[in-house]
């Protein structure tokens, strides 16, 4: 069965082992992480100008692909406002780390 991708939401200063810790998690609940911060910054320089543009353009369109949206971290950046409001045009589900733990949990419960 195919999973579902899950696009990561974070603050853009969010450290790469937090990003890895996202990543896992939600590869444990089930769905295929896709965190632009994480990947496309190995080989973007994002304090360059046209690549810094050039990875807002990437993040939309992997973000446009992907079946939810997941916040992770405490609070939201104006960033991630974004990205929330690009998925809520599209209908793209929106829905916390904690919110999805939660669902896999009533899930493996019997929707209980």
């Amino acid at each position: 069965m195919e999973k579902a991708f899950a696009y990561i939401c974070t603050a853009a200063d969010t450290p790469s082992r937090l990003l890895k810790r996202y990543c896992r998690k939600i590869y444990e609940l089930g769905y295929v992480p896709i965190c632009p911060k994480l990947s496309d910054s190995q080989y973007l320089v994002l304090e360059n100008a046209d690549e810094k543009r050039e990875f807002q353009s990437i993040s939309r369109q992997k973000l446009c692909r992907c079946r939810m949206l997941v916040v992770c971290g405490n609070e939201i950046s104006n960033s991630m406002s974004t990205e929330i409001g690009m998925a809520e045009k599209r209908n793209i589900i929106c829905t916390t780390l904690e919110g999805l733990a939660k669902i896999k949990e009533s899930d493996e419960h019997g929707g209980l």
